[in-house]
C-alpha cells in the first residue's frame, strides 16, 4: 500500500508543470484573415501576425500559444484574462480604447470599397447620397464607418469575410465597406463580378491590443512590446515579410502613390475623417419607466410561479411561508451573483455606458422578437390545424404527407432547417426578407409540434362523446365543432402557451442567417462597444422579461382547464 501511495505522489509530481518553464504567450487572432493570419493547407498557422507572434514570444523569451478567436469576441476574450496579446489586424480606435490598451501601430491601411463590376458608385460621395445596402464584418471599423457615416443606408452585418464578398458578387448588396488588403484580395477572387475602389476612405493604423493594467500594476508588458517593434522594424523583418506575402500588394500600392502599409511613423496620431463620440449616458425617464414596469411583472409573474398554496393552514400563514421562501431564493440568487461577479470584477473594465447609449436599439430587438414569436405562433396555428386534418382525412397520400412531413420535421434540428430553408430553399428565388422567411421557417418547424399537441387533445376525448353526439342526431362536422374541438382546445391551451415560450427562445437562432432580432440586436451593439459579460447579461434578463410572465400564464391556463372534461 506504502509502494502505491510513493507511487502516485511521484506521478503527480512528475504532471505538474516545472517552475522553471516560463508562461506560454498566448495570442488571439482570427485565422481567417490571408496573408495576415491564416491556417496553411499543411494545417499550421501561417501569414504576417503569425510570423509576428512567434518572433514576439521569442523576443519576450516565452513559448507561442495562438488561439484562434472571432473577431469580434477577440476585446471580451481580452478582459476576461483568455488571453495576453491581440494581434489580428486590429485597428486603434478611441472607442476601442475604452476597453483595452494597444501598442504602437505597426501598419498604416485605410477603408475601401467592393461593389458589383456595374454599379454606379465610384467613389464615397456617391454612397453619401443614396439609400443603398451596405454589407460590413461585424465589430470592424467598416462597421462603425457605416453606421456613424451613411444614415441612409441599409447595414446589414456578417460574420466572415467571404460572406460580405458573396454578397457584392451575387447584387444582393450594393457595397462592401472593408480594408484595402481585404477588399483587394476578394476582388481578385470575383474579377468577373465585383470592382474594387481602393483609394482610402480613412486612414487607419494596426496595432497589438493588450489588456488595461490592473490598480497597482505596471504596463510593462505594453513596453516590452513597443521595444520590439521598434527593433523589428529597424532590422528589416517587416520588409522581409512584405516580400513574403505582400509581394502584388506592395507594387499595386505603390503604382498608386499610396504609401506601403508598413511605411509608418509610429510617433503619429491616427488620422481619421470620422471623431468617434464618447457619449455620456444620460438620463430617460420614459425608457427606465418602461424597463421598471416590466421588471415588476416579471417580478410578480415569478413571486406567482414560485409559491405554494397549501389549503391545510390559513391564508396568512402560507402567505408568510411563501413570502419567506421567496426572499431566502433572492438573496442565495443575489449572494451567488455577487460572489461571481467580484471575482470576474478584479480583471474586467465593465462597459455599462455603451450599452446604455444603444438602449433603444437594443429594445427594439426585444419588441422584434416578441412580434417574430406572437406572427410565428399564428401561422404555426394554421400549420398544426392542417396537419392534423389532412393526417385524418380519406386521402391516402396526404395522410402519408402529413404524417411524413411531423416526423422529418420533428426529428431536424431547428438551426439546420433554418439554414437550410434560407440558402436552400428561398435563396434560389431571392427571397431576402430575412424576417418574412423566419418567421415562415419557425412557423413550420413549430407547427409540426403543434400538430401533434392537437391531434393528442382530439384523441384525448373518449370516443363515447364522439358516438354519444351521432346518436342524437349530430352529423360529422357538427360533432367535432361542438363536442369534440371545444374540449381538445381547453385541453391543450396550456401546451400551446408552452410552445409559444419555446417559439420565443427559438427565435434567438434566426440570427445564424441575419435577422436583427434580440439575439443580433446585442450582438451588434456587443461587437461596436466591445462589451461582452454586460452584454450577455442584459441578453438573458432580456429573455427572461418574456419568458417569466409567458410562463405564469401557462401555470394559469393550466389550472383552470386540467380539470375539465
Amino acid at each position: 500500500m506504502k509502494r502505491l501511495i510513493s507511487l502516485f505522489i511521484s506521478f503527480l509530481i512528475q504532471a505538474l508543470p516545472s517552475q522553471a518553464d516560463p508562461d506560454p504567450l498566448v495570442v488571439g487572432m482570427e485565422l481567417e484573415y490571408p496573408p495576415f493570419e491564416f491556417v496553411a493547407e499543411d494545417g499550421t498557422n501561417d501569414g504576417v501576425s503569425v510570423k509576428m507572434a512567434e518572433a514576439l514570444a521569442n523576443y519576450l523569451g516565452r513559448t507561442l500559444e495562438i488561439q484562434n478567436i472571432k473577431f469580434d469576441a477577440l476585446i471580451t476574450a481580452l478582459k476576461s484574462d483568455s488571453i495576453d496579446l491581440i494581434i489580428s489586424s486590429m485597428t486603434a480606435t478611441e472607442e476601442r480604447r475604452k476597453s483595452i490598451n494597444f501598442s504602437d501601430p505597426y501598419v498604416t491601411t485605410g477603408l475601401a470599397m467592393l461593389v458589383p463590376i456595374d454599379s454606379p458608385i465610384k467613389s464615397i460621395e456617391d454612397l453619401m447620397t443614396g439609400k443603398w445596402k451596405v454589407v460590413v464584418k461585424l465589430g470592424t471599423t467598416g462597421e462603425s464607418f457605416a453606421r456613424s457615416e451613411l444614415r441612409n443606408a441599409t447595414i446589414v452585418p456578417m460574420k466572415q469575410d467571404p460572406v460580405c464578398a458573396l454578397e457584392v458578387a451575387q447584387k444582393k448588396a450594393d457595397v462592401w465597406i472593408y480594408d484595402q488588403l481585404s477588399i483587394f484580395h476578394h476582388h481578385k477572387r470575383h474579377k468577373d463580378t465585383t470592382k474594387a475602389l481602393l483609394k482610402p476612405i480613412r486612414e487607419e493604423q494596426w496595432a497589438i491590443g493588450l489588456k488595461k493594467p490592473k490598480l497597482g500594476e505596471d504596463d510593462s508588458l505594453r513596453e516590452e512590446v513597443n521595444k520590439f517593434l521598434k527593433s523589428f522594424r529597424e532590422s528589416g523583418q517587416f520588409e522581409e515579410l512584405a516580400n513574403i506575402y505582400l509581394k502584388e500588394e506592395k507594387k499595386l500600392v505603390s503604382s498608386m502613390g499610396i504609401p506601403f502599409i508598413f511605411d509608418v511613423n509610429p510617433s503619429q496620431k491616427i488620422s481619421q475623417s470620422v471623431i468617434e463620440k464618447n457619449n455620456n449616458a444620460e438620463s430617460d425617464p420614459w425608457f427606465l419607466i418602461v424597463v421598471s414596469v416590466l421588471i415588476l411583472l416579471t417580478i410578480i409573474a415569478f413571486w406567482y410561479l414560485t409559491r405554494e398554496e397549501d389549503k391545510s393552514i390559513h391564508s396568512y400563514e402560507s402567505f408568510s411561508i411563501n413570502l419567506l421562501g421567496f426572499v431566502l431564493l433572492w438573496i442565495i440568487l443575489i449572494g451567488v451573483c455577487f460572489f461571481i461577479f467580484s471575482s470576474i470584477n478584479r480583471s474586467w473594465h465593465w462597459n455599462w455606458e455603451g450599452l446604455w447609449n444603444s438602449r433603444w436599439q437594443i429594445f427594439g430587438g426585444w419588441i422584434r422578437t416578441l412580434w417574430i414569436s406572437f406572427s410565428a405562433l399564428v401561422l404555426c396555428i394554421g400549420v398544426g390545424i392542417g396537419l392534423v386534418v389532412g393526417s385524418r382525412c380519406s386521402l391516402r397520400p396526404l395522410r402519408f404527407f402529413c404524417r411524413a412531413y411531423t416526423e422529418i420535421v420533428r426529428g431536424s434540428p431547428l438551426l439546420v432547417v433554418i439554414l437550410f430553408g434560407y440558402y436552400v430553399v428561398f435563396e434560389p428565388f431571392n427571397v431576402n426578407n430575412k424576417i418574412f422567411v423566419g418567421i415562415l421557417l419557425l412557423a413550420l418547424f413549430a407547427g409540426a409540434y403543434l400538430g401533434e399537441i392537437l391531434r393528442g387533445g382530439i384523441e384525448s376525448v373518449g370516443k363515447t362523446q364522439f358516438d354519444s353526439a351521432r346518436a342524437v342526431g349530430f352529423s360529422r362536422s357538427q360533432t367535432y365543432r361542438h363536442v369534440i374541438i371545444p374540449q381538445a382546445v381547453r385541453r391543450v391551451l396550456p401546451a400551446v402557451a408552452g410552445l409559444f415560450i419555446m417559439l420565443v427562445k427559438d427565435s434567438s437562432l434566426l440570427s445564424v442567417i441575419g435577422a436583427e432580432e434580440f439575439t443580433l440586436r446585442t450582438d451588434i451593439v456587443r461587437a461596436n462597444t466591445y462589451t461582452g459579460i454586460e452584454a450577455y447579461l442584459l441578453l438573458a434578463v432580456g429573455y427572461l422579461l418574456i419568458t417569466i410572465p409567458l410562463a405564469y400564464c401557462s401555470k394559469r391556463l393550466e389550472r383552470k382547464f386540467s380539470y375539465e372534461s
